[in-house]
């Protein structure tokens, strides 16, 4: 079966994306803001992408546990949009010209659903981005709405389901190693987003530029 479609993540290949800046000044070192983050995956895996409040409702009971981290707690419940740096643009017009060859478009992203879709409250973003990209996708799979995550295999089985493709049907575009790993291994083809030239390069390796 031929390569007739494109599912891309969005951090980090569509959308800049980066919250260390936010945290970087209330730390002494990048280390120390590393072992920060490290520690607050796990349970901002647990209390937000996995919980069905808002932000502030899913940070509560950390903030009830470790009340002497609240205020960097808060920088995840207050400051998320300030993570977003805009669109990657290089990767958008490739976004753009696929579309225009009229291959059909998917996304799939680990997104906490209480800030889905980036564009902010309201439909505005707060840093004026522009994300009417996301208009070209035929569906997107979200992570925090559907409960599931990369790089399990569950997301990705149920978002071929959704949109309808076969696994050797389509390429799926991420940034990270782990995700293209299950990717192949479920039978899409997987590219490792490393730069949009690089992935120009690629997409016309395949045919589909």
């Amino acid at each position: 079966m031929s390569l007739r479609a494109v599912i891309f993540d969005l951090g980090n290949v569509l959308i800049d994306w980066n919250m260390k800046p936010s945290f970087r000044p209330h730390f002494n070192s990048d280390d120390e803001m590393q072992s920060f983050l490290d520690w607050f995956s796990p349970f901002f895996l647990e209390y937000v992408h996995d919980g069905h409040g808002d932000l502030t409702a899913s940070l509560a009971p950390m903030k009830a546990q470790y009340p002497d981290k609240t205020p960097l707690f808060e920088i995840f419940e207050h400051q998320w949009f300030d993570f977003m740096k805009g669109p990657i643009t290089g990767t958008v017009d490739i976004l753009h010209r696929l579309d225009a060859q009229q291959i059909p478009l998917f996304a799939l992203t680990n997104w906490p659903h209480q800030v889905w879709p980036p564009r902010g409250p309201d439909g505005a973003d707060p840093q004026d981005h522009d994300y009417s990209f996301l208009d070209r996708f035929r569906d997107i799979v979200v992570s925090g709405e559907v409960r599931m995550r990369k790089p399990n295999d569950d997301i990705y089985l149920h978002a071929l389901e959704k949109f309808g493709l076969e696994a050797s049907e389509a390429v799926f575009v991420d940034d990270l190693d782990e995700n293209i790993e299950t990717a192949n291994r479920l039978g899409l083809t997987g590219l490792v987003f490393r730069s949009p030239e690089k992935l120009e390069a690629d997409l016309k390796g395949l045919g589909l530029l």
